[in-house]
């Protein structure tokens, strides 16, 4: 598939999205751009390694969301 083609697939796709949903690309695409500014464009096939990075990412993530969900906890009560 041609980047043209690609690109249109995804717009397309993007379409679909409402709410919360919509609401999560935005911010993702919103992160790569960041990303893109902070350290130049993504390249894969650097000498990084991603699975073990990406790992890490996820853990922190679930961190900082169970963290959030025991502060949501404590204003409840």
């Amino acid at each position: 598939m041609d980047a043209d083609t690609y690109i249109k697939s995804i717009a397309a796709r993007i379409e679909l999205l409402e709410g919360d949903e919509l609401a999560m690309v935005d911010r993702l695409l919103a992160r790569l751009e960041q990303g893109r500014k902070d350290y130049g464009v993504w390249d894969v096939n650097d000498d990084r390694n991603n699975s073990t990075e990406a790992l890490e990412e996820i853990c922190d993530a679930l961190h900082y969301c169970a963290a959030e969900l025991v502060k949501l906890d404590k204003r409840g009560k």
